[in-house]
C-alpha cells in the first residue's frame, strides 16, 4: 500500500514538473507580490519620445503587459489576446481603466514602440482612446527597478528573451491586486480583475477558487457551475485521503 502512495505521489510531481521545463530548462516565472506597492517614480520614454513617470499614468486601474517588442512568439500573442478582450467587455479604456505595454529589453526604443501600439490599436476592430494602451520603453534601471518590484523574471537568451507571459493589475496607487497569465483572457475575469484593482483589493485564494469552480460559457457570457470538474476533484481527494488513512492506521496496527 506504502508503495502505491509513493507512486501516486512521484506521478503528482512529475505531471507538476512536466508544466515546468522544457527539455530540461525551468521556464521563467512571475514571483507574485500581490498587495505589494510599485514605485511610481520610474521614469520611462513614451511611443512619442517624452519622458513619463509611472505616477503620470497609473492613475486608475492599470493592465500592465510586460513585454519585449521585437518579439515574435508570445509577446504578439499576449497583446493580441489583450486587444481581443478588450473589444468583448463592457469597461471603457482610458476612462475605467488604462493599459501600459512596458518593454524589459533596454534596446527598444519610442518609434517602434510607436509602430506597436499603431499596430494594436488597429487590432481592437473598435475605437478606442489612444491614452487607453500606453507603449513604454526604458533603461536597464528602469527596467530592473519595476521588474523587481512586480516580481517579473527574466534573462536574456542571445537576442531573445525567456520569461513569463502574464498581465499584472495595479490599483491607483500602484498596487498590485492580480496577476493573469497566459494569452487569452476571458472577458469576465479581467473585468473582475479590474473592478478589483478599482477598490484596491487582492484576494487571489477565492478567486482562484471560484475559477476553478466555474467555467465560461461564450454563449451566455457568463460563468456556470462546472459539475463534473468539482466532482472529480473531489473524488480524487477521497481516493488520496483513503490511501493516507490506510498508510496511517496500517502503521498503527504494526505496532
Amino acid at each position: 500500500m506504502e508503495k502505491i502512495v509513493f507512486l501516486l505521489i512521484v506521478a503528482l510531481f512529475a505531471s507538476n514538473v512536466s508544466g515546468h521545463e522544457t527539455d530540461g530548462v525551468v521556464e521563467v516565472s512571475a514571483d507574485e507580490k500581490l498587495g505589494s506597492y510599485v514605485p511610481l517614480d520610474i521614469p520611462f520614454l513614451d511611443e512619442r519620445g517624452d519622458t513619463v513617470i509611472l505616477r503620470e499614468l497609473v492613475d486608475k486601474p492599470t493592465v500592465i503587459a510586460p513585454v519585449y517588442l521585437s518579439c515574435t512568439n508570445t509577446c504578439p500573442l499576449l497583446l493580441m489576446g489583450l486587444a481581443d478582450v478588450i473589444g468583448k467587455i463592457r469597461l471603457h479604456g482610458g476612462k475605467d481603466y488604462r493599459i501600459l505595454a512596458i518593454s524589459f529589453d533596454k534596446s527598444d526604443t519610442y518609434l517602434t514602440a510607436s509602430e506597436k501600439k499603431n499596430d494594436y490599436l488597429k487590432a481592437i476592430n473598435m475605437p478606442f482612446p489612444e491614452d487607453g494602451w500606453r507603449f513604454l520603453t526604458g533603461s536597464t534601471e528602469s527596467i530592473r527597478k519595476f521588474t523587481g518590484a512586480v516580481g517579473f523574471q527574466f534573462r536574456q537568451e542571445g537576442e531573445e528573451f525567456s520569461h513569463p507571459v502574464v498581465l499584472i493589475f495595479l490599483s491607483p496607487d500602484g498596487r498590485i491586486v492580480r496577476y493573469l497569465p497566459g494569452t487569452t483572457f476571458l472577458p469576465f475575469e479581467f473585468e473582475m480583475a479590474v473592478t478589483e484593482a478599482s477598490e484596491g483589493r487582492a484576494v487571489p485564494l477565492a478567486r482562484k477558487a471560484l475559477l476553478y469552480c466555474m467555467s465560461y460559457d461564450p454563449g451566455g457570457r457568463r460563468y456556470v457551475f462546472n459539475t463534473l470538474k468539482v466532482a472529480a476533484t473531489l473524488v480524487i481527494v477521497s481516493i488520496g485521503s483513503f490511501f493516507i488513512w490506510l498508510v496511517v492506521t496500517g502503521k498503527k496496527y504494526k505496532r
